[in-house]
């Protein structure tokens, strides 16, 4: 099962992150009628704080980058 599993991202840690983003990118996309919902809303507002989109953005740019960085000598 293991091997099923990495051979779907053809056992590219930068392949499988790039869908994790994607992934979370169409959740985000599909939930948007729920965001529509005020109590729904204000709880995802105070998780998601405009002051903390720039870490999410430094973090998921690090992740990709060592993703990348294990496979670059190959």
């Amino acid at each position: 099962m293991w091997q099923k599993f990495k051979a779907s991202f053809k056992q590219s840690v930068t392949i499988l992150w790039a869908r994790v983003v994607a992934c979370a990118g169409l959740l985000l996309m599909a939930g948007e009628t729920l965001l529509q919902d005020p109590h729904i809303a204000g709880a995802i507002q105070s998780a998601l704080q405009p002051k903390f989109v720039p870490y999410y953005v430094i973090a998921i740019g690090l992740i990709t980058e060592l993703a990348r960085r294990r496979t670059v000598d190959r």
